[in-house]
């Protein structure tokens, strides 16, 4: 009876600032059923990648001093017993940063597999959709093949739409994004992705911070790929809603 009294309540988020674009997209009082709920988890999960590419930015944008704190303890020690310096490679941890990015990448995976169950809450195909899952190896490639293969006949048409969307999606950010992902359960790959190199050279007997490397996707600071892929889940999420609003 206590559930069935929380349910019926209106539910009232107060948002975080950071999180207002994501209910401009994902507007709960446009839906109905369980697409509805769909969309309240859809709207949280796009506040919080907003949120972590907000903080990434601040972070990247202050490596520098982060870091510095950092390479004054490796400089102490290199002018205690000092090394060949170039036969090691020196990283520095951010946690701040590790946790971030790994979250980014994690939330996009979660936002991907609860968006597309709308496509079955909104009856465009016969089975249920679960998530974005792979098959064969292709990422996302069950949902592909339930809309290719599985679609009402009164829905065909707009199933070829889905189709054509999340397949053009997939090649600009998609399977980038879900691949960066899969990189951190690799342990020999995982740990460098997320921290911060020093690039360092010994100058008249000194040891000297060049530049600080930041963690990256493709040579893009993963700053900017955050910034980026906002961006683009924003523009597929509108396409997505609008293609299956009105069935």
């Amino acid at each position: 009876m206590h559930n069935e009294q929380a349910s019926s309540k209106v539910p009232v988020i107060l948002c975080h600032e950071s999180s207002v674009p994501a209910y401009s997209i994902f507007n709960p009082n446009d839906w109905n059923g369980a697409s509805k709920a769909i969309i309240h988890s859809c709207a949280a999960q796009y506040s919080l990648l907003l949120y972590e590419s907000s903080k990434l930015k601040v972070i990247f944008q202050n490596a520098d001093a982060l870091c510095q704190p950092r390479f004054a303890d490796l400089e102490s020690q290199w002018n205690t017993a000092k090394w060949e310096i170039n036969t090691c490679s020196y990283f520095v941890e951010i946690p701040d940063a590790h946790l971030s990015i790994q979250a980014f990448l994690g939330s996009i995976k979660i936002f991907l597999d609860i968006i597309v169950q709308l496509i079955s809450a909104q009856g465009i195909v016969f089975q249920q959709i679960h998530g974005f899952h792979k098959k064969d190896g292709d990422v996302g490639g069950k949902l592909i093949n339930a809309l290719r293969k599985n679609a009402k006949k009164e829905t065909q048409k707009i199933a070829v739409k889905l189709d054509d969307l999340i397949t053009r999606h997939k090649a600009i950010w998609i399977d980038q994004a879900v691949k960066a992902r899969d990189i951190f359960i690799h342990p020999e790959k995982g740990f460098s992705s997320v921290m911060f190199a020093l690039d360092l050279q010994v100058d008249e007997g000194k040891l000297r911070l060049v530049r600080v490397i930041k963690p990256s996707i493709n040579e893009e600071e993963f700053d900017r790929y955050a910034e980026k892929t906002t961006g683009y889940i924003a523009e597929f999420s509108e396409q997505f809603l609008q293609l299956i609003k009105n069935v």
